[in-house]
């Protein structure tokens, strides 16, 4: 079965994989597991030492000590099932960014268990901190294209792969996932954020999509830019999506929905009603609170085998709805995606004490700013907060500094002990994610402590 096919089989099949009830879809992830676990117990010598160390059996997976991305790195040759070498993978992701020409694969080597077989590897944009690199084979490649098909493309599917559908991808790097499953029906258009803005709307112009895809910051600016397109669904990734971002792009392109994805998977999608839903049909999430409703999760991936997820916990932080979707299905329901933890500022309190300050907060605040275009706040040391500004103006600071003190004051930070300072926002590097609230590293910061809550 070629690519094309394989993606549209999986695309049907994901419509079985609804579940109305927790129990119901519990008991599917724990099938899933177990012949999942024992596999990649069988086939990853790091996952292997990992339960070992750990003194569990594969049954045990879920009260496995979590590990991190830089351990990913760190173990990667260890890690990964197709035994391949992080030297190897990064010459050629990097070979690929540098000359734009993402085609290029590697072959899993003769002694692992993906002997031969064509794998497809990427690189993160690396704002976390530590790059990180990601390996999909054949099978993972097809059904990751197939679940993107289902729940993307406008409902009801079976009618949607019938007629032409023209998806163009905004992205840093295109990666490869989807190009393979070209078809008659089914055309990809890759346009390359290093392009220029102009020259990228216009292409955006041409292109005509059914679907849109790519950052929401980005499609923003094509869209002030003149790019004309009527898209049945604009889908945003990458970044954090704010409502301010929605309304415009709803007004100037169509419909907005959101996917949630990393290196470490394809972690939510929208149901049919366009709410953003866990991907929990194929990933386990373990969530750990971090206090006022928000979540960091801990992942494992009950699908992925050539570089396996196995109880990988993420920065992100999400915050939960726990009210019922119209769609029926049982998988949670995610309010938003609010950034990285490591984007959460901590500042001293009234006593001395941490306080975590969240980014929501502070985008809240500044979005009520008069003038504001565009913003990025930096911490940069335990006391010293940066706002740059666009217009960096007299009033549009002082504006700015008495939103931003009132949101630090009602987090409980003592705002006398903060320095607030000043700067013009510069433009970002071609095909850099925006951040607009930034944690730099700086060893005086206390760490974040984890409420020791976790649920399943």
């Amino acid at each position: 079965m070629n690519d094309a096919l394989a993606a549209v089989w999986y695309a049907f099949a994901e419509g079985r994989l609804h579940f109305r009830t927790r129990a119901a879809l519990e008991a599917h992830q724990e099938r899933l597991a177990r012949g999942h676990l024992r596999w990649v117990v069988a086939h990853s010598p790091a996952v292997a030492a990992r339960f070992q160390s750990a003194g569990l059996s594969p049954q045990q997976w879920r009260t496995l000590p979590p590990t991190a991305k830089a351990d990913m790195m760190a173990n990667f040759d260890q890690l990964n099932t197709a035994g391949l070498h992080l030297s190897d993978v990064l010459a050629l992701a990097r070979h690929a960014e540098d000359g734009r020409d993402f085609s290029g694969q590697l072959r899993g080597a003769a002694a692992s268990a993906f002997a031969g077989q064509a794998v497809t590897v990427g690189l993160s944009s690396g704002t976390s901190g530590t790059q990180g690199a990601f390996l999909v084979g054949v099978q993972e490649r097809q059904r990751w294209a197939g679940v993107m098909l289902r729940r993307l493309l406008p409902p009801p599917v079976w009618a949607s792969v019938m007629r032409p559908q023209r998806l163009a991808f905004l992205l840093r790097a295109e990666g490869g996932l989807y190009r393979s499953v070209q078809s008659r029906r089914l055309s990809f258009s890759f346009l390359d954020l290093l392009r220029p803005v102009p020259d990228l709307a216009a292409a955006l112009t041409a292109a005509n999509p059914t679907l849109l895809v790519g950052p929401p910051s980005v499609l923003r600016a094509l869209l002030n830019a003149g790019a004309s397109a009527r898209p049945a669904r604009v889908v945003c990734v990458a970044e954090v999506l704010e409502e301010a971002d929605r309304a415009a792009l709803e007004a100037g392109f169509g419909p907005v929905v959101q996917v949630y994805q990393a290196t470490e998977g394809l972690l939510a999608l929208p149901c049919r009603y366009g709410t953003l839903h866990l991907n929990e049909a194929h990933v386990h999430f373990d969530l750990e609170a971090l206090g006022e409703g928000r979540w960091r999760p801990i992942i494992t991936d009950l699908r992925r085998r050539v570089q396996p997820m196995i109880r990988h916990r993420l920065d992100d932080i999400l915050q939960l709805d726990d009210v019922p979707c119209a769609c029926g299905s049982a998988a949670r329901r995610v309010a938003r995606i609010e950034g990285r933890q490591d984007d959460a500022l901590v500042f001293a309190g009234g006593g001395g004490q941490p306080v975590t300050v969240w980014p929501d907060f502070l985008r809240a605040a500044l979005n009520r700013v008069p003038g504001l275009r565009e913003y990025r706040l930096e911490q940069s040391a335990p006391d010293t907060l940066w706002l740059l500004l666009d217009p960096d103006a007299l009033p549009t600071r002082t504006a700015a500094a008495a939103e931003v003190t009132a949101a630090l004051a009602r987090a409980g930070a003592d705002t006398e002990r903060i320095d607030l300072r000043f700067g013009p926002l510069l433009p970002a590097p071609p095909g850099a994610k925006r951040r607009r609230v930034v944690r730099r590293a700086f060893s005086e910061l206390p760490v974040l402590k984890v409420n020791s809550e976790v649920k399943s």
